[in-house]
């Protein structure tokens, strides 16, 4: 390996090399880092992370900056000069310094060539010195670096270097005073890696403006617990405050980031962020000596190595009002790089306006035209697929004999996802997180179950490993009984696949899965087995076709055709969110009360009741209901919103409460509650409440996808 190193210098980071390969290898192999990448270093120093990087990696551009001027000066030098003659000079100066005998005398030239240097470099304007002031400048300064005390670079208040000259620990021993210059091949290597870089001595905000999506930027600035930047200027805490600033910032234009600092609770409360990772390591201290013969480093110190953690790219199919976007990017782990709503059999695209509205997303983020219609090549690439696709084709407004599964109008929409799973090819996301009603288990009521057969065996043939689970979010603490089956899907090529394989069936279902880390349950059946064998044409024709129940509990997992399932039930013992928490209190609009007149047709129709009915046949029979709670209690977690929430006219099914003598509907805000929206998040100019309404009755509960969300990232 050539030698990167040619000045010493205090807080070098050349015991890096390994923790940087480690996070340059991972982000190539995640795609956010360019195979070609620009590289930016706003705290430059020594410069051992960039000789480093230049070495072993296609740096296209460098942009490399210090705050102090003579290094700069020095860098620029080297690169531009003629290296032969600029070593010889060094060895002329060098060779005088050594033909000295004591230490006294060899402190005289020291002090020679500190006074020389501190005239040069305390001009106010280092553009106005001669090219011959220049290379004096940058001879001394390596002159000084190597004989001065440990590399130490120093200035009083008048911008004078100040360090003294350095001596040996060992008393009688004088060979530590003697210069020994680098070989020349060193100065050399460097002079050729700064050959395409850029250098600066500015403020170090002003080169990050360049960084774009997929470059890399080190920093390394004046650590927490000093107090002195090279001695004369300092480096706030408020510094810091503004650095982690223009951290965010660069993440947010998916800039890769490596922050070195001070391991120190203060540092690690203002660096704690789900886009960074922060790791303690050991460091070297080239200032101090080791302690004993056993110890590893010099320093039983330890630093922080602080990187990003690109954000997973996620699209997001039937996207509705952003349900999953609202609980993925809650913190950031997570970007929606696209999104698609389109419903059918309506010319304005309500849901779609909301999002964009909501979302401030252009045409390129954000699509309204029917999915069927939308190549899978303009669908970005990315890591995570999610939906929510439609379900009223055996959704709970409808009998399960009336559900028509797969081949419905709605249910076809399923084969969308499989396209676009299929078409991207090697480049399919690694992740899918998918969500529907829980009948989906037992569709179609000719067949049950052959339609969550059908899309688990698609999904196998296409690589993925399936874990499902129904989840009432009330379960767990949130405001709405809301029964909903949650699938994920992991890519045999991901890490959360691996895991898996490496994991008994049961085990990863109650106790170390995605979906069992998040909601925690029990088993309270035996579990049941069985495999997925044949063609889809074969499942979907003969799958099930004897049995009256469904193979597919509410919990089970898929890996190579194998579904093992039970039944399970939620184990949770923390705080629960009620009716009551979430209803106003004041300020309600007056159309959501109920007259006198109006609360005899709701009683009645929330009433048990038997009614004589004939079919389409002539056949005469008894229609019966049973009694519904009314009006809805505000001591208990509410129940399912419905599509049809919305509207004054009288239902079975919405939600009616009593607040003091009078009753009335759920407004659009509460019902945003139930499904834990921000308020009014569906409010905009055209949008009417009723669909409002409808909008969280074919919603998700986004407490849900964000406790999901937080446990899946843990996992990669």
């Amino acid at each position: 390996m050539k030698n990167n190193k040619i000045i010493k210098w205090s807080g070098s980071k050349t015991y890096l090399s390994e923790e940087i390969d480690k996070f340059v290898t991972e982000a190539m192999l995640k795609g956010t880092l360019n195979n070609r990448f620009n590289y930016f270093e706003p705290f430059f120093g020594s410069g051992s992370v960039y000789f480093h990087l230049k070495n072993n990696y296609n740096i296209k551009n460098a942009y490399l900056n210090d705050n102090l001027q003579e290094l700069i000066y020095f860098y620029k030098h080297l690169k531009d000069t003629n290296v032969a003659k600029f070593y010889e000079q060094l060895q002329k100066e060098s060779a005088r310094y050594n033909l000295k005998k004591s230490y006294d005398s060899k402190t005289k030239i020291f002090l020679e060539w500190r006074s020389k240097y501190n005239e040069l470099i305390t001009v106010k304007d280092f553009t106005k010195l001669k090219n011959s002031e220049i290379s004096n400048m940058a001879t001394l300064f390596i002159l000084l670096n190597q004989s001065c005390f440990n590399g130490v670079y120093r200035k009083n208040p008048s911008g004078e270097f100040n360090v003294p000259h350095g001596r040996s620990y060992k008393k009688g021993v004088d060979k530590f005073n003697q210069l020994n210059l680098p070989d020349i091949n060193s100065f050399k290597n460097i002079s050729q890696l700064l050959q395409e870089s850029n250098l600066y001595s500015s403020d170090y905000k002003s080169i990050l403006k360049k960084a774009k999506k997929g470059d890399l930027v080190y920093l390394d600035p004046p650590y927490f617990d000093t107090v002195n930047y090279y001695g004369s200027e300092t480096f706030t805490k408020d510094n810091h405050k503004e650095l982690k600033d223009v951290i965010e910032e660069l993440i947010n234009r998916e800039v890769n980031v490596i922050l070195s600092n001070s391991d120190s609770r203060e540092t690690r409360n203002l660096f704690s962020s789900n886009n960074l990772r922060i790791k303690s390591i050991p460091v070297t201290r080239t200032i101090q000596r080791k302690k004993s013969s056993k110890q590893k480093y010099k320093s039983d110190k330890k630093e922080l190595l602080i990187t990003s953690i690109p954000s997973l790219k996620v699209v997001e199919l039937f996207a509705g009002v952003g349900g999953f976007k609202l609980g993925l990017e809650s913190k950031k782990d997570y970007k929606v790089v696209w999104s698609n709503q389109w419903e059918p059999l309506t010319k304005v695209q309500h849901a779609s306006m909301v999002y964009k509205d909501k979302f401030k997303t252009t045409e390129e983020e954000h699509s309204d035209e029917d999915i069927f219609n939308v190549p899978t090549s303009d669908i970005p690439d990315h890591d995570l697929l999610v939906g929510g696709f439609p379900c009223q084709d055996y959704s709970v407004a409808t009998t399960l004999k009336n559900s028509k599964g797969l081949i419905g109008k709605k249910g076809v929409l399923w084969w969308a996802i499989h396209r676009i799973l299929e078409e991207k090819g090697s480049k399919r996301p690694k992740y899918l997180f998918l969500e529907n009603v829980d009948r989906l288990l037992k569709s179609p009521a000719s067949q049950r179950g052959r339609d969550f057969a059908v899309m688990l065996k698609s999904l196998n043939d296409l690589g993925y490993a399936v874990e499902w689970r129904v989840i009432n979010a009330a379960d767990y603490g949130m405001p709405q009984k809301r029964h909903r089956v949650y699938f994920l899907g992991y890519h045999k090529t991901s890490s959360v696949y691996k895991k898996l394989k490496n994991t008994k069936e049961s085990t990863w279902i109650t106790k170390e899965g995605v979906l069992a880390k998040a909601f925690k349950i029990k088993q309270i059946e035996n579990e049941t087995s069985l495999t997925l064998s044949g063609s889809l044409n074969v499942i979907s024709k003969n799958f099930n076709t004897k049995e009256k129940l469904s193979p597919f509990k509410n919990t089970g997992i898929m890996i190579d055709g194998e579904v093992t399932t039970f039944k399970s039930e939620a184990v949770y013992k923390g705080e629960k969110t009620l009716l009551k928490d979430i209803v106003l209190t004041e300020n309600i609009d007056n159309s959501f009360y109920l007259s006198n007149e109006e609360l005899k047709e709701w009683k009645y129709l929330k009433g048990s009741k038997k009614i004589e009915r004939t079919n389409s046949q002539g056949f005469v029979y008894t229609y019966s209901e049973g009694k519904m709670s009314f009006p809805d209690s505000l001591d208990k977690p509410s129940r399912t919103i419905i599509t049809g929430e919305g509207g004054p006219a009288p239902s079975r099914f919405k939600h009616v409460i009593k607040q003091g003598n009078r009753y009335r509907r759920l407004t659009p805000v509460e019902l945003e509650r139930l499904n834990m929206f921000p308020d009014n998040h569906t409010e905009l100019e055209g949008i009417t409440d009723s669909k409002r309404a409808f909008f969280m009755g074919n919603a998700l509960v986004v407490g849900v996808v964000k406790k999901v969300g937080e446990t899946l990232i843990k996992f990669l």
